[in-house]
């Protein structure tokens, strides 16, 4: 093992139900991509705001599916402003989060940049910086470790 590397204390499929408990998440589908760098949230009326001289960002999740749908209201502190590159290939501004995610029985804290998602699948990303020190992938199945345990 490599000086100041952490070994993971988990494996995890190519998808994985996640909480985000500090935006009121308690469950959310998130496909696993050691492709991408960062988390990427589905966030829908992104709005930016002061609270006492400090950046926050107030925006809505959609959570459930089709007929059971509802819109959770989130807000959190702005992190920074960060340049990623789409889907697409095409690079944008968008703003971080830093919030903490649940996988099964582990929770740590992850840098979440928020976008609109609404034409992919799945509605969180979770990338490879996230999972540093926490996750081994096993891309062959899904969900291995369960709902999230709050």
């Amino acid at each position: 093992m490599m000086k100041g590397h952490i070994a993971p204390n988990m494996i995890i499929g190519a998808c994985e139900w996640v909480a985000l408990p500090e935006l009121g998440i308690n469950q959310l589908r998130a496909r696993v991509d050691t492709g991408a760098k960062s988390c990427a949230l589905h966030a829908m009326d992104i709005e930016q705001f002061d609270r006492d001289g400090v950046p926050y960002a107030r925006f809505r999740v959609p959570i459930g599916r089709h007929e059971n749908m509802r819109w959770q209201r989130c807000e959190a502190h702005v992190r920074r402003m960060r340049r990623v590159r789409n889907t697409s290939g095409e690079p944008e501004e968008r703003i971080t989060i830093r919030t903490p995610l649940i996988v099964g029985h582990s929770r740590w804290d992850v840098d979440i940049t928020l976008t609109n998602r609404e034409r992919m699948r799945y509605r969180m990303l979770l990338g490879r910086t996230a999972m540093e020190n926490h996750a081994l992938v096993y891309p062959a199945r899904t969900f291995l470790q369960g709902k999230p345990r709050l």
